[in-house]
């Protein structure tokens, strides 16, 4: 395979390599009209695009972005690819004029939200990303960056879209992506920096970034956390300052002068690249470039940790032994059997969320079972869990195409459960380990067997280290099983798992991992071995114990080992499990709670205080809320007290949740899809005219934007929350949103924008309402937005996120109802 940016890449750490800044407004400044798609004048007015390239080239930048941040079908249809091609070619005759720099082919997100939150299949977006970025390489970029992603999901889709485009053109250049993360570090769906960091270096990105949303200031923690984390080279590219409205224009508050003083701090963090975002010009990177040209890079030395995560939980292997869940999995278990034979993944669900409330810290999922069709379950599986489950998943199959298929629509890193000293195992999973990425489990056995020895296991360990390292995937990724064999097999056989561990830990200085369930088989009186065993290989350094943590006694002993241990820092994880019980007592509580059925461990008291129905809304098992609903519903509960009593406490719950940063954005959106199969048990049981009188809300993405993915979100929780919607889209124009309040005589307008460019057709579209239909109340949203730009626009009220338009949804109703009831006496 050809390469290219090769000479890029060298610079990375000998210098500080410069991105360039904003795009849109400059554009705006040279007659683009609000609303406009940049894009379209790379074929339109190339000339003015290639001024805003030469300026920032002029300034000093390095890579320059092309014009294309949207150039995909989602946005612009069939022209996409005609104005990707335009794009890099306007950026590469900029640099050809000015003598240096490389040419980015800009890519970002599809402003659609990716299935099952969303409408957009996951592969449709794989497809979508690597047209973009086939169409920027065979027009010549020099390298590809996709930027301002939200979504851990879509991150993905756009890496492998990426990645299978160079594959198609026969071109290996650099990739770097950046994500646009909040003030809490976190993205838009629930992801930490940490997860997302990891994710992507397994992924083969070249370099990671973070731009958008926030000033250089505002950005400094955010920056120390991925510098930790991030092995990779990291850029930076924030907003200059956050937007305010002066006389009726959007404006950056901070000027070039300021930035480039903040943008100090940044580099002397230790990044290495350093651009600018929204509300940045070329002045602005000018100053910085000549702010920062006196400093050298610093040497990274960040932690060579092997991190897994999940949707928006990450772990750091070997901080403190792993507790993963082995229950989904069918091996002596039929009614698992059962359900998977019957495509029943609410089973599955129900098994994920009651070992994650029993302090599971990742779940193992193994669907292999003769005659299904494994690929197809373990990914359905795997996204189906994901839904309702936020740790890491250990992904766990014989079945290379299964495997490749359950990673491949993973969101995060996972454990891959396994690979063995078998060659013809090492050959078909290692090259999935490293286009995807992953914590990888060692079987350490090989086509003679299982070694009866430590050091004969050691030594598959030493060659299985050296394949791995030549697929280019480092000791650190791999997690190594010395394999548990019954000890009624033979008294000898615990003592050599016990001493391989030992031998790995301080001769490799490895990580490790073991099934631990597997020394008991056979006797009486199982979780009494199991949790001696299970103390005993703490002891000798285990890293993660694959158990049953609905099992109290294993559970306690691995957490009293932790901490006997010096394993769990402060006592921490032990205190909180144990701290308010008093003299603790090994029960069979929780077998005694599986067997009638009831899964939900769930500590905290105010869940604990919920309807059963309510629970499992909580908890996102869709299926499971209909299926108590409507038995309440056939022992003549009230349908309208059933909304009270269960579908209003558990969305509440929830609600509260996510606003307290215990449950995120994917969770939330489950519960909310749960409580709407409630709701559909109910209404069929609710005259037409109670049915239906949910109070109307329009919302819109605003004339220009065509991203809406945050307005979605605000749909699916406003519909789940009794509200009657009218969705009218993207690329609203004001007197549409307008003739959509006078048609439906909704009280209630909801408004979205995106980008920059687009908030002064917000601003027109509430003035409007505002003079012809002013008792209607406008809420606005959107990753440009603040309280203080929505009250200079004219909003009445402020979404931070989701669930803060629904709190200002039921305020605002609730007082119109109240001034309605007032005028009626």
């Amino acid at each position: 395979m050809m390469k290219r940016g090769e000479t890029l890449m060298s610079l990375w750490g000998k210098r500080f390599l410069y991105f360039d800044g904003a795009m849109g407004t400059l554009l705006q400044a040279r007659g683009m009209k609000a609303g406009e798609e940049p894009e379209r004048w790379n074929i339109a007015r190339p000339q003015l695009v290639k001024e805003v390239h030469l300026a920032y080239l002029e300034a000093g930048c390095d890579i320059i972005a092309s014009n294309t941040f949207g150039a995909t079908r989602a946005h612009l249809g069939e022209d996409a690819d005609a104005l990707m091609t335009a794009g890099v070619k306007v950026a590469m005759e900029a640099v050809r004029e000015a003598g240096h720099g490389w040419v980015a082919a800009d890519i970002s997100s599809l402003g659609r939200l990716l299935q099952p939150y969303g409408d957009m299949p996951f592969e449709e977006a794989v497809q979508q990303f690597r047209e973009a970025a086939q169409a920027g390489l065979t027009a010549g970029a020099d390298l590809v960056l996709i930027e301002t992603m939200t979504d851990l999901l879509e991150l993905k889709a756009a890496v492998l879209g990426a990645r299978e485009a160079m594959e198609a053109v026969g071109l290996q250049v650099p990739l770097f992506c950046s994500a646009a993360f909040d003030g809490k570090r976190r993205l838009l769906t629930g992801a930490d920096i940490r997860g997302t960091a990891a994710m992507l270096v397994g992924l083969g990105a070249d370099a990671v970034g973070l731009n958008c949303g926030l000033g250089p200031k505002d950005l400094l923690e955010h920056t120390r956390e991925l510098l930790r984390w991030c092995e990779k080279p990291v850029f930076i590219s924030p907003n200059a300052g956050v937007p305010v409205v002066v006389s009726g224009i959007t404006t950056f508050p901070t000027d070039a002068k300021d930035f480039a003083q903040e943008m100090v701090q940044v580099a002397e963090l230790g990044v290495w690249g350093l651009g600018g975002c929204c509300g940045t010009t070329p002045a602005h990177l000018e100053s910085m470039i000549r702010s920062t040209k006196g400093l050298n890079p610093l040497p990274r030395n960040g932690e060579e940790a092997c991190v897994i995560s999940g949707r928006s939980v990450s772990l750091a292997m070997g901080e403190k032994p792993l507790l993963i869940g082995e229950r989904i999995n069918p091996t002596g278990k039929p009614r698992m059997k059962q359900a998977l034979r019957e495509g029943d993944l609410d089973f599955l669900l129900r098994e994920a969320v009651a070992q994650a409330e029993a302090g599971a810290d990742a779940l193992d999922v193994n669907v292999g079972l003769p005659g299904i069709n494994e690929p197809e379950m373990l990914s359905k599986a795997v996204t189906a869990i994901q839904t309702v489950c936020e740790l890491p998943l250990q992904i766990d199959s014989a079945d290379a195409q299964a495997m490749e298929a359950a990673l491949r629509v993973y969101a995060g890193k996972p454990i891959i459960n396994s690979v063995s000293g078998k060659q013809e195992v090492l050959t078909q999973v290692l090259p999935l380990a490293r286009k995807y990425g992953g914590a990888l489990v060692v079987l350490l056995l090989d086509d003679n067997g299982i070694p009866d020895t430590a050091q004969g296991r050691l030594a598959i360990a030493r060659r299985v280290i050296r394949e791995a390292e030549r697929w280019g995937i480092p000791r650190r990724e791999l997690l190594f099983d010395a394999l548990t064999l019954a000890a009624s097999g033979g008294e000898g056989a615990p003592g050599v798992t016990l001493e391989t561990l030992r031998l790995l830990r301080e001769e490799l200085g490895v990580k490790t991992v073991l099934g631990v369930s597997n020394v008991s088989f056979g006797l009486p009186q199982r979780p009494l071995l199991t949790a001696a065993f299970t103390a005993m290989a703490i002891g000798q350094g285990l890293s993660a114990a694959i158990l049953n943590p609905l099992e109290p006694m294993v559970r306690a002993m691995m957490d009293a080992a932790s901490a006997i241990s010096g394993r769990d820092e402060g006592f921490a994880r032990y205190l909180a499990a144990y701290g308010g019980q008093g003299d603790y007592v090994l029960t069979s509580q929780l077998r005694e709670q599986e067997t009638a059925g009831n899964l939900t461990l769930e500590s905290d008291g105010a869940a604990q205080s919920l309807d059963p129905a309510a629970q499992a809304i909580l908890q996102g098992l869709a299926s499971q809320a209909a299926m108590l609903v409507r038995a309440r519903l056939q022992e003549g509960s009230p349908p309208l007290g059933l909304v009270e009593s269960c579908v209003m406490p558990g969305l509440a719950e929830a609600g509260n949740r996510y606003e307290q940063g215990r449950l995120f954005l994917p969770q939330l959106l489950q519960s909310a899809q749960a409580a709407q199969a409630a709701f559909e048990e109910i209404r069929r049981r609710l005259p037409r005219e109670q049915a239906d009188q949910g109070k109307k809300v329009i919302l819109a993405t605003v004339q220009g934007d065509v991203h809406d993915i945050g307005k979605n979100i605000v749909k699916v929780l406003l519909r789940n929350y009794g509200y009657s919607v009218v969705d009218l889209g993207r690329d609203v124009p004001p007197q549409s949103v307008l003739e959509a309040v006078q048609s439906s005589h909704a009280k209630l307008v909801g408004l979205s924008a995106l980008m920059t460019t687009t908030v002064p057709a917000m601003e027109r579209t509430i003035a409007l309402l505002k003079r012809e239909a002013p008792d209607v109340r406008v809420m606005v949203g959107g990753a440009v937005l603040t309280q203080e730009y929505a009250d200079q626009i004219g909003a009445d009220g402020y979404g931070k996120d989701a669930m803060a338009a629904v709190r200002l949804a039921e305020r605002f109703c609730a007082s119109q109802e109240g001034e309605s009831g007032a005028g009626a006496k």
